[in-house]
């Protein structure tokens, strides 16, 4: 496009000058008269440039934050023609330090091009660096740090730290998705949070949830425990409240058992309030997922069958489904409860995970970033919302191929993706990385980063 715009520009400034520049005796300049005369008044004097630029993207791919040091390090290669080889190179000093074959993986016929993998998972030095290849040049600069995702961890928390003075009432919902996702986190990798902190103290992340649960029981309306918008009681921000803060009262108790029992109460209150208003539930399954979720939630903290009642009466009428947030969170509390509980529904629940996740694993074997999900077919929250969903299956039933699934992911969203966009890096305006602008998707980042840690723990 630019350049036939280009090349009719000249071609009409070549026939201005020959018409009216280029006659000896200066006919040319009653022709330029007579052309001015009819010309619009309207006409704008400033060039007007409507082209696109078309979009140039690199021909290798990389993590842009950076790799962990003792970790597998792939960066994924693209062109209409590949070279065989490719050099790792020193940011600072120019000095290739690595240099690898280029392992094809195939023709991607939409693209018209040839993707390969560059393998350099023996590199271990700390630096920065870049890969550099002949015919494709060079990709964005990248870190290896030995502590890179014990840091970005860190960096995290302190993202959702700084959050909290933010927020409005408009935002309990967000909250209360998050300090969920935070707490099965820390339940199912309580050794990664706990393992730098003195016995006895509180980790971080439990220091940050307490702060944010303060925060949802300020937000109570003070007679009836629910979240009230004026004079109108709003059903599944009062649930949802409900159930976030029986999750904090339960995993609180070996920390502070008084705090727990008062944010125990105040989940009772805010139930209780529901109860009597029952007749103004809403249809919407939303509302009746977040039910679920509450009334598991009491059930676990309490023993009380009366939640129990709830939960089984309830989970008869819900659809099993993996992309129901409040639905999964129920579940699973349900399934680790050490009370009595009823099989078949667990059972139906439970597979529907198991289910989810290996989908996602089958769809990543053919995928050329390893993934199983991409931003072109889905939107980052619903992709990150996989990663909690694959987390957890990975820890019930340890699947190495679960674990390496979601660094796969934590390098695609870094960078290794269609567009080289790194979601994980701040932009220039906000100083925010796009998966830090809600509080959700940010402790579903955190989560992710969770499970990685916990194998690294393990090996």
């Amino acid at each position: 496009m630019l350049n036939k715009r280009i090349a009719m520009l000249l071609a009409v400034l070549l026939f201005s000058t020959a018409l009216f520049g280029c006659n000896p005796d200066g006919s040319g300049e009653d022709v330029q008269k007579e052309i001015q005369k009819t010309e619009p008044s309207s006409m704008e004097t400033a060039p007007v440039l409507d082209y696109e630029v078309p979009v140039v993207l690199p021909g290798i791919l990389v993590n842009r934050i950076g790799y962990e040091a003792v970790s597998y390090k792939t960066a994924v290669v693209r062109g209409s023609s590949l070279p065989t080889y490719f050099r790792i190179v020193n940011a600072g000093t120019g000095e290739v330090v690595y240099t690898g074959s280029l392992e094809q993986h195939g023709y991607d016929n939409q693209t018209k091009e040839y993707n390969s993998y560059g393998d350099f998972s023996a590199l271990t030095e700390e630096g920065v660096y870049y890969m550099e290849c002949d015919i494709l040049g060079r990709s964005y600069p990248f870190e290896i740090r030995r502590t890179m995702y014990a840091d970005l961890m860190e960096e995290a928390i302190a993202l959702l730290n700084n959050k909290r003075e933010g927020l409005t009432g408009a935002d309990v919902l967000d909250v209360c998705q998050c300090v969920s996702a935070l707490l099965l986190s820390y339940e199912l990798f309580t050794h990664v949070y706990e393992g730098q902190t003195s016995e006895g103290k509180e980790p971080p992340l439990i220091v940050l949830i307490r702060s944010y649960a303060e925060w949802l029981i300020a937000v109570q309306d003070v007679e009836t425990g629910a979240v009230m918008d004026g004079e109108e009681l709003l059903w599944e921000e009062t649930a949802w409240l409900s159930a976030v803060l029986a999750k904090f009262s339960y995993t609180y108790q070996k920390y502070d058992s008084v705090y727990a029992t008062v944010c125990l109460q105040a989940s009772d209150k805010a139930w209780k309030y529901l109860t009597e208003k029952e007749q103004q539930e809403t249809e919407d399954n939303s509302c009746k997922e977040a039910g679920f979720y509450a009334a598991a939630e009491l059930y676990r903290a309490t023993g009380r069958n009366g939640y129990h009642s709830v939960v089984i009466s309830l989970g008869k009428d819900i659809i099993p489904d993996a992309d129901s947030v409040a639905l999964v969170f129920g579940t699973l509390t349900y399934a680790s409860t050490k009370r009595n509980v009823n099989m078949d529904l667990c059972a139906g629940l439970m597979k529907e995970l198991l289910d989810e996740a290996e989908r996602i694993a089958e769809c990543a074997q053919e995928d050329v970033f390893a993934t199983g999900s991409s931003l072109e077919e889905e939107s980052l929250e619903e992709i990150l919302w996989d990663m909690v969903v694959v987390s957890t299956v990975d820890y019930i039933i340890t699947n190495h191929e679960y674990a390496t699934l979601i660094e796969n992911h934590l390098h695609y969203l870094a960078g290794t993706n269609e567009t080289a966009v790194c979601y994980l890096c701040p932009d220039g305006e906000s100083g925010t990385a796009d998966i830090g602008k809600s509080c959700m998707s940010t402790a579903e980042y955190i989560m992710m980063l969770s499970e990685i840690l916990s194998h690294e723990q393990e090996e």
